[in-house]
């Protein structure tokens, strides 16, 4: 019975850890990105509006505006957007 609990907790406790990695790994910051290496992999879409009037990014992309940013953006300041988006 003992064997099986500590078995068990250890899968669960692997699982949790796999999980939180991967949720720490989807929210870098583009500061992460900036090695000669990912340049080349780094693909954003060019923003289709003047910036000067909208510097608040979250405004209108934050997770309840008209035109969202995807769930991995979540925490990054406005200063990030410009440094994938041109």
């Amino acid at each position: 019975m003992r064997q099986a609990y500590s078995t068990q907790l250890a899968i669960v406790t692997g699982i949790l850890i796999l999980f939180i990695t991967g949720a720490f790994a989807l929210m870098q910051p583009p500061e992460m990105l900036e090695s000669p290496r990912m340049e080349a992999i780094v693909v954003a879409q060019e923003i289709p509006h003047p910036i000067e009037g909208h510097e608040n990014c979250g405004s209108c992309h934050g997770l309840k505006g008209m035109m969202p940013y995807p769930i991995k953006h979540l925490g990054w300041n406005n200063e990030s957007c410009t440094k994938c988006h041109r």
